[in-house]
């Protein structure tokens, strides 16, 4: 019989972690929760729960004998686990800080060693990425909203591409500006909207995401034009934060 997703998620991490053993044995050298299901977010069968397991130098490729465990959890909603080794998350620092970063709040750890804990972060990379992110998310929403023909069910697919995107960069903004930033995607767009000029536009578009159908196109794209111009403002905060750097060296 298929499995089911859990009511809780913390029900079968036992089992989880009894089955990457005994698929791995002593290269499984830590696992960890990430995500809805170690934040408190979680809705059963909806919510993805998400793994990161730390394999032995050498021995991360293994995936083939991952593939039972893959197909067994599934059904309860358990995604393929992110497998990295020591030295592959030690050289990824640098390149996706604001990945980590976000992985890293309110995760839970399982076993062995915690692959998310202690992660030397450098501000300076988390800007640059920052800056990227936000520039080519900037470019790619002038493309959406041009090839969208003005079409509200197009532009409600922006919606629910983009907000999920936009709140762990702007978990990353929060952490970079004040140090830490909220886990709850609601309490994200309120801060950013509260705190980051121009954030307000992406509370309002949370908003109209949760509106239903009660807002027109015309409404939508006037949202996102709104959204465009709070960005531009926010890159250039981003960009301030480097300019400001450079003066004080």
């Amino acid at each position: 019989m298929a499995l089911k997703p859990p009511q809780r998620p913390e029900d079968i991490y036992d089992q989880l972690t009894a089955d990457l053993k005994a698929l791995l044995g002593d290269d499984l050298l830590g696992l960890s929760v990430f995500g809805s299901a170690a934040q408190g977010r979680y809705v059963q069968g909806v919510s993805d729960i998400n793994l990161l397991a730390l394999l032995a130098d050498g021995s991360h490729h293994r995936l083939k004998e991952l593939i039972p465990f893959c197909q067994k959890w599934a059904p309860a909603k358990v995604a393929p686990p992110l497998v990295l080794s020591p030295g592959f998350l030690r050289t990824s620092l640098d390149v996706f800080p604001i990945e980590l970063l976000v992985m890293a709040a309110g995760h839970r750890h399982l076993h062995g060693r915690d692959p998310l804990t202690g992660l030397n972060l450098e501000r300076d990379k988390l800007r640059m990425q920052l800056e990227r992110e936000l520039r080519a998310k900037y470019m790619a929403i002038q493309s959406r909203l041009l090839t969208s023909g003005g079409q509200e069910k197009a532009l409600r697919a922006l919606l629910g591409e983009a907000l999920p995107a936009f709140t762990a960069i702007f978990q990353a903004l929060l952490h970079l500006t004040e140090g830490s930033f909220p886990l709850e995607p609601a309490q994200v767009m309120a801060a950013v909207a509260e705190r980051v000029r121009g954030g307000e536009a992406f509370q309002a578009l949370a908003g109209a995401a949760g509106a239903g159908g009660r807002m027109g196109a015309g409404e939508l794209i006037a949202l996102w034009e709104r959204a465009l111009a709070g960005l531009e403002s926010i890159i250039g905060l981003v960009d301030e934060q480097m300019t400001a750097k450079e003066s004080d060296v």
